[in-house]
């Protein structure tokens, strides 16, 4: 009897190590398939600071659908955090084979506050009229999986912008 439950015990340690490391792989597999394409536009610029929008679509290239959080997105200028978009507990699901467009994050960037923490970055707009940016977009797939991408960005003013 001392026999059988020993069995059983090592038969189910074998079962979960298996099947545990098998989700885990899978996990690992969509993060690495998973794929966020992000477009970072000047939307306004006004006295105050600019605004801009970002738009990202998630892309699953894999024969499953997957859950997603909504994105956060931040702005990382020199190593420092300028800006980020708000943290949404929002579910996504993204289909086999198919991709989603999600609404604009709109993230503001006040002059005064620019020009308190990264004067460069203000004097490269007032000089060039482009924001040199990296954007990093974290995400968990299937509540489980942290996701991140990083993505270097060069922007500038948009045709009928007003400059500062």
């Amino acid at each position: 009897m001392i026999k059988s439950s020993h069995i059983l015990i090592g038969a189910g340690a074998v079962a979960a190590i298996y099947f545990g490391g098998s989700y885990l792989l899978k996990l690992n597999r969509l993060s690495n398939e998973l794929e966020t394409e992000t477009k970072v536009s000047i939307h306004t610029v006004s006295l105050s600071g600019i605004e801009l929008a970002i738009q990202v679509k998630l892309k699953n290239p894999s024969g499953g659908s997957i859950q997603v959080k909504h994105p956060f997105v931040k702005m990382i200028y020199a190593d420092k955090t300028i800006a980020s978009s708000e943290v949404r507990d929002v579910n996504l699901t993204i289909p086999k084979f198919s991709e989603v467009n999600l609404d604009p994050i709109k993230i503001k960037l006040g002059f005064l506050s620019l020009a308190t923490t990264v004067p460069a970055l203000v004097k490269e707009y007032r000089e060039t009229g482009k924001l040199n940016l990296i954007v990093h977009t974290v995400t968990t797939i299937n509540d489980s999986l942290p996701y991140t991408e990083n993505r270097h960005d060069h922007f500038g003013r948009r045709k009928g912008c007003m400059t500062a």
